[in-house]
């Protein structure tokens, strides 16, 4: 007669599967996806001691190490409008074959790749100069903020109607519309009512202003298109 084996198999353990609700699980992998191309589309930041090899225009340089910087907060005239020239030479003054200081805002490049900054420089005697004031300051450039990048937002305006005031490089010869015109309180910047920039205003940052004059005091500028 033949023994019955006492022997019993272990009984199989069920591996439990933690189960995330889907909206979870895609949140988590959208997220991880977006840090991944903002690693791999943000440049590194250029190092210190860096000179001005090329000046652009008004508003654009070229460093030492190839990267174009476009100063925050202002815009100066193009090439073919009045005090183009004249804008890029004194641009050319303040940093040409000069050592370079970069202070950045919330955002570090534009999407031409072109790098933000506020620049300053050393005088001979030491003296630390902000070059984008500088530009406002003497009538070479006007106010251009796009948020968020807004640290010096107010110094600009205060140096712009300064220039404007003493009337000193292009606002020597800028004659104001007195007609109605249409600002941009994103951009601060003014247009006339015909001007095709108008219709791409958001409402929400569309504001009327009764002149030029009137845009003017509240601290926009004029579009450089348009010339309100």
């Amino acid at each position: 007669m033949k023994r019955r084996s006492s022997f019993k198999p272990a009984p199989t353990r069920r591996v439990r599967v933690l189960r995330l609700p889907i909206v979870t699980v895609a949140l988590f992998l959208l997220f991880a996806v977006a840090s991944r191309c903002q690693l791999i589309r943000q440049p590194k930041a250029p190092k210190t001691g860096l000179k001005v090899v090329k000046v652009v225009d008004g508003d654009t340089v070229i460093l030492s190490n190839g990267q174009t910087v476009r100063y925050i907060g202002i815009d100066t005239p193009e090439q073919g409008q009045p005090f183009y020239e004249a804008a890029k030479n004194f641009n050319r003054k303040l940093v040409q074959g000069k050592t370079v200081e970069l202070e950045f805002d919330v955002e570090r490049y534009d999407h031409y790749g072109r790098m933000l900054a506020y620049v300053f420089v050393r005088d001979k005697s030491g003296r630390r100069i902000f070059v984008n004031a500088e530009m406002v300051r003497n009538g070479f450039a006007r106010i251009y903020t796009r948020p968020p990048n807004v640290k010096y937002a107010d110094l600009l305006v205060r140096l712009q109607e300064e220039a404007r005031t003493n009337k000193r490089g292009l606002w020597s010869v800028y004659k104001p519309t007195r007609s109605p015109v249409v600002g941009n309180k994103r951009t601060m910047v003014f247009h006339r009512m015909s001007c095709p920039s108008v219709w791409k205003i958001s409402p929400q940052n569309r504001i009327r202003f009764p002149s030029a004059e009137a845009a003017l005091e509240q601290g926009f500028s004029p579009c450089r298109e348009c010339q309100p």
